[in-house]
């Protein structure tokens, strides 16, 4: 065995150019495979962390009505006491209400609170029924799991969040907090933190009986109603049996049918609620999570494959370069064949030669892997604390790689090597003999087919990434109907103690140069949150065959955001519900095509009261615009003011955000601030297709980085074996560029090829992602031309150096010999 090392060792050193290429191309793939590894292998193990992962399922509801169907994750207050007495396949049931409070430490003496903490973005509460942590069973670090959320006024921490409070967990038991500056909160509790693979970026839950015994602080509106409900009020379950899926939905399919019909007779929707598998919270797109971030199986399907290519193109250029080079090794495999080593002995050391330039190409690969892994936040948000390297299955992949490249990359050469006659191969260094000995027409054949291969791989791609690139464009410039650039916002509390001070606030911003305006809402015109009604326009007809979206919004909103009027004007200043705008898709779904006749007319809600109507608004995108636009309403209504805009002028941002800060702190020293511009929000619900597009670029370069490596190895071969021929033309009068261009020109016949396979299967892939957008760019010819025009430059830089390097060469160093 030492003997054969040495003797692999010193094939490589005498053959360091095709040596490094192959190792330095399967390197690549290894570290791609690996990257791309860490992602699926995070994203596939969500919430399994759960040791009741099979048998939880969450309460969801499909919405069916005349203009069309869709889910929601909502659960109106009464259909929780109902779910929980009238499905008996539930073991256990929680309602959770998701909040995103602020939590103060009180000062003893009084004062401003010792320490204070908003929850925003990936951070959030829950309202939940002590059964929850039954459903769930997270680790108990402090408390009775029987008895912490029973009672109203009691909170159950992280450990991160009691740490952040008190210092340290242990001696959160029993202190107080303020929740949202109004409700008094005592510690009964304390968890180990939830996972970074779960969807539950959890820090606090709050016990429900704390939600139903302040609704005036918490709920914007009535829960006690079939009809009324928001998205973030949910339930979730525990299955006796995970076998009981489809029992439970067939119970539920009946549930609540009166009821829903009693709250609103004239609506002509229906609403059946559903069981959500656990497994399937992380992946389905059509229903958010409390993370609110989803995977698409799909996307991890499709990244797991583009790393398998680039790995596999760096396989083809192995058995490339090793069947090239099949000629050089002519005379070793004859005189290895006449002293009697058999086809068998010559198979296993020509894989022994593989394995061993994998393994270094494995080493290789791993330390690039781990150079590269800050590069892996642009295409996915792992944390950078999980393991990797030292996590058994990663060694376990790279175990089962190895031996899978060794097999795929070294089979095929070996056979062709093994396969040469004695005879044939001492005969001629060409090894040329007919019936498979040497290097035959059909092992040309497969090389062709191979580099083809590659660059229909690195071609797709290329469009791949114009594509994404082009879609994500059309995203940042296109018109949403409001101006996103320069408007600062910032979450308040809705207590009362807060809403008193709103004008205090607003005043002292306005006092501010560089502020133009300031509204207070409940969310921006972009934003996840959704609130939806039962109505009828006019008030007096029967109930609309849909819901109406509803954004509340004081009367600075349309300045502030810079919505434009289409008919009529925006409402007065109110507290209160009294006049409203509609947009214009509203009117035009019922059937409206004179915006200006809906003016002074008036709309129900769900309750009796009408609202006037005093102008409509232009179309906007209030969710991401993979949605179609939908129906809206606009009114005020102060006790649901749950954040603020200010736009603000573009001279020094830095300070203008800092002395909003400062504005804020004045007025509210209890409470926590937390800023971002409203393009920064909105660009978030873009996340997964500017990993997809980061995706496409990264592997992409890496593809035609590997499949440029062939093609120089290939193109290396070919002027070593054509050194005489080229010697005879340029004696002959042939000149420089047609040298070049006769060397470089069956290669790039080739990259053509495999142009003309790769492009409408990129056009058909990128169609069907495109699909997932309702505003979108249509595939132009100019992408495949730009396309076309990349993939042959390289290939032609690729082969171009070797080409032009063998037309120079003095014909006299050739043909000296002969």
């Amino acid at each position: 065995m030492s003997n054969q090392l040495k003797f692999i060792f010193r094939s490589m050193a005498r053959n360091k150019v095709f040596s490094g290429i192959n190792i330095v191309g399967l390197a690549v793939g290894i570290a791609a495979v690996m990257l791309i590894y860490r992602i699926v292998h995070f994203e596939l193990a969500f919430n399994k962390s759960f040791a009741n992962y099979e048998r939880i399922v969450r309460i969801v509801r499909h919405d069916t009505g005349p203009n069309g169907e869709g889910w929601t994750t909502c659960v109106p207050g009464p259909a929780g006491p109902a779910i929980q007495q009238s499905v008996p396949q539930l073991e256990a049931f929680s309602r959770a209400t998701e909040i995103w409070p602020s939590l103060a430490v009180p000062n003893p003496n009084g004062g401003a609170p010792l320490k204070k903490f908003n929850m925003e973005g990936d951070e959030l509460a829950m309202f939940v029924d002590p059964a929850f942590v039954e459903i769930f069973e997270p680790e108990w670090l402090a408390g009775d799991p029987l008895t912490a959320l029973s009672d109203v006024g009691t909170i159950v921490l992280t450990q991160k969040m009691a740490e952040k409070c008190f210092g340290n967990w242990e001696s959160a038991m029993n202190q107080h907090l303020v929740m949202d500056n109004q409700v008094q909160m005592t510690v009964r509790g304390v968890l180990s933190d939830f996972p970074d693979n779960t969807d539950f970026p959890v820090l606090a839950l709050v016990s429900y009986a704390t939600l139903l015994a302040n609704k005036d602080a918490f709920l914007a509106f009535n829960n006690d109603a079939w009809g009324q409900c928001a998205s973030n009020f949910q339930a979730y379950g525990l299955l006796k049996d995970p076998n009981q899926f489809d029992d439970a939905n067939a119970v539920l399919a009946t549930l609540g049918q009166k009821e829903y019909a009693a709250d609103n007779p004239q609506s002509k929707e229906k609403h059946v609620h559903q069981l959500q598998k656990l497994s399937d919270l992380h992946y389905n797109e059509s229903l958010s999570n409390p993370a609110y971030r989803t995977a698409s199986k799909d996307n991890l399907k499709l990244i797991s494959f583009i790393g398998l290519l680039v790995l596999a193109m760096a396989c083809f250029n192995f058995v490339n370069l090793s069947t090239a080079q099949a000629s050089q090794r002519a005379k070793e495999i004859g005189v290895r064949k006449t002293l009697g080593v058999s086809r068998g002995q010559l198979i296993r050391q020509f894989l022994l030669e593989t394995g061993v330039t994998t393994l270094v190409a494995v080493v290789l690969g791993v330390v690039l892997a781990a150079i590269s892994l800050p590069l892996l936040r642009n295409i996915s948000d792992v944390p950078p604390s999980t393991p990797f390297l030292t996590e058994p299955s990663t060694f376990a992949m790279l175990a089962v790689l190895a031996v899978a490249i060794t097999l795929l990359a070294g089979a095929y050469p070996s056979l062709v090597l093994a396969g040469f006659s004695p005879a044939g191969a001492l005969k001629s260094h060409s090894a040329g003999a007919p019936k498979g000995q040497g290097i035959a027409r059909g092992h040309s054949l497969v090389r062709e087919g191979l580099v083809v291969l590659q660059f229909t791989i690195a071609a797709g791609l290329i469009v791949g990434t114009l594509v994404s690139l082009g879609q994500m464009d059309f995203i940042k410039h296109k018109d949403m109907g409001y101006e996103k650039g320069l408007v600062y916002t910032f979450s308040l509390n809705p207590d009362s103690t807060s809403l008193s001070k709103l004008e205090t606030l607003r005043n002292k911003l306005h006092q501010l140069n560089s502020v133009e305006a300031v509204s207070f809402s409940s969310d921006s015109p972009t934003s996840a949150n959704m609130s939806t009604t039962n109505f009828a326009f006019p008030a007096g007809g029967e109930d609309a065959p849909f819901g109406l979206p509803i954004k509340l919004a004081d009367a600075n909103y349309q300045k502030t955001y810079g919505l434009r009027m289409v008919a009529g004007r925006w409402f007065e200043p109110s507290d209160t519900i009294k006049e409203c705008v509609v947009n214009e898709y509203l009117l035009k779904k019922l059937g409206i095509a004179d915006m200006g006749a809906a003016i002074g007319q008036n709309i129900r809600l769900g309750g009796p009261k009408p609202i006037k109507v005093v102008g409509v608004v232009a179309d906007f995108h209030t969710h991401s615009i993979h949605q179609p636009l939908e129906p809206l309403m606009i009114a005020p209504f102060k006790r649901a003011f749950y954040m603020a805009g200010v736009k603000i002028k573009p001279d020094n941002l830095a300070a203008t955000t800092a002395s909003i800060q400062r504005v804020f702190d004045e007025v509210y020293p209890e409470q926590v601030f937390a800023g971002q511009f409203f393009d920064e929000s909105v660009a978030s619900f873009y996340e997964n297709e500017n990993r997809f597009s980061n995706t496409c670029k990264g592997f992409g370069l890496l593809a035609v980085f590997i499949a440029c490596l062939g093609l120089f190895g290939l193109s290396m071969h070919t002027a070593a074996r054509r050194t005489k021929e080229i010697g005879v033309r340029k004696v002959l009068g042939a000149s420089v560029t047609g040298l070049t261009g006769l060397l470089a020109k069956d290669f790039l016949k080739l990259v053509i090829v495999s142009l003309a396979i790769a492009f409408p299967l990129a056009y058909w892939l990128m169609d069907k992602w495109l699909a997932n957008f309702a505003f979108r760019i249509e595939i132009s010819f100019g992408v495949f031309l730009m396309a076309g025009f990349a993939a042959l430059l390289v290939a032609f830089a690729a082969v171009g150096f070797q080409s032009i390097k063998a037309a120079l060469a003095n014909p006299v160093e050739s043909l000296k010999n002969e």
